[in-house]
C-alpha cells in the first residue's frame, strides 16, 4: 500500500511489483487479509496493477 506523504495524497492499493510505486519509498508490504480488509474499507486499489481483481475482491 501507498502511505500518504500530504493531507492531499490517498493511502492505496497497490501489487508488489507496481510500477508506479517501484522506487516511491512510500510503500510498504501487506497481507493478503490486510489489503483485502482495506479494499471493504473503501480504500481505492491503483488503476493500473489492479490489485482488487488480482485478489479477486467483488464489491
Amino acid at each position: 500500500m501507498t502511505r500518504p506523504t500530504t493531507e492531499n495524497n490517498l493511502l492505496t492499493v497497490h501489487m508488489g511489483d507496481c510500477w508506479t510505486v517501484a522506487k516511491s519509498g512510500r510503500c510498504g508490504g501487506v497481507s493478503r487479509a490486510q489489503a483485502l480488509e482495506v479494499l471493504r474499507q473503501q480504500v481505492p486499489a491503483c488503476t493500473h496493477c489492479r490489485p482488487d481483481t488480482a485478489l479477486e475482491f467483488l464489491k
